[in-house]
């Protein structure tokens, strides 16, 4: 698989991923002494549909696909290591993908240059992927394994790395390529914590495909400036204004099934 310079590349490689019911949040105990990771509890059971996970992060090469099509737009601001067509795009705000009123943006071009409808994962997609059927604290097992991530654990990283290597990475069993490392992923979801729902008799409810609402929106998966393994956990869960841009942020998208 080389990494896609195209959105038909992209869908074309996008992996299958079967609905279900899993624990979404944390099921384990961390020190956390300021309430860090406070949202990430209480665990819940969540219900997914089918659907389809892009393989990889968005690349820089498909970005200026977008761009020439778009010639009233330009690049953002350049990272500290120039771009790299085969690295993930970084530096693009929520904003920029899903526009600021949710339905304008990359996904809107690309869903149409596509043919499919394509969108951000939600927190639930993302983490229901990345756990890969399993309740485990990384997406390979509930030990940290430095060479299974792009981060700066061992080596101090300089920038993102090719979405496609065949070092520092880690790919499950859906196929879905590096969900915790390279580049924190932005999610579809606002931010809030996380709430049980009831149904009319009182008793605990089972969302199915849940979106969070909030002003500022949520980024999963840990990136190549980190160096704490607490960052790549399934569970982690942060924030971000979506009109801003960071180096180490880059996205994926899904389609229906």
């Amino acid at each position: 698989m080389q990494a896609p310079m195209t959105i038909k590349q992209y869908v074309s490689q996008m992996r299958k991923i079967p609905g279900g019911r899993f624990t979404m949040g944390r099921t384990y105990s961390i020190e956390d002494k300021f309430g860090t990771y406070k949202d990430e509890l209480p665990a819940h059971l969540v219900d997914i549909s089918p659907f389809r996970m892009g393989a990889t992060p968005v690349t820089v090469g498909m970005w200026r696909e977008y761009l020439r099509a778009n010639s009233s737009l330009s690049m953002p601001q350049i990272p500290e290591w120039g771009w790299i067509d085969s690295h993930p795009m970084v530096n693009m705000s929520w904003n920029d993908i899903m526009g600021s009123d949710g339905k304008s943006g990359y996904c809107a071009w690309a869903s149409r240059v596509a043919g499919v409808s394509l969108i951000l994962p939600s927190e639930a997609q993302w983490e229901y992927s990345a756990k890969d059927g399993k309740d485990s604290k990384y997406p390979w097992g509930n030990e940290f394994d430095a060479s299974k991530v792009w981060g700066s654990n061992r080596i101090i990283r300089s920038g993102t790395a090719d979405v496609c290597r065949t070092n520092n990475v880690f790919v499950n069993k859906f196929g879905v390529i590096e969900m915790c490392s390279n580049v924190w992923e932005w999610c579809l979801d606002g931010y809030q914590p996380y709430a049980k729902s009831f149904d009319r008799l009182g008793y605990v409810s089972v969302p199915k495909d849940p979106v969070g609402a909030g002003d500022k929106k949520c980024i999963r998966g840990g990136s190549w400036f980190n160096n704490d393994p607490v960052t790549f956990r399934c569970a982690g869960r942060f924030r971000s204004s979506p009109e801003g841009g960071l180096a180490n942020l880059g996205f994926r998208l899904v389609a229906p099934a």
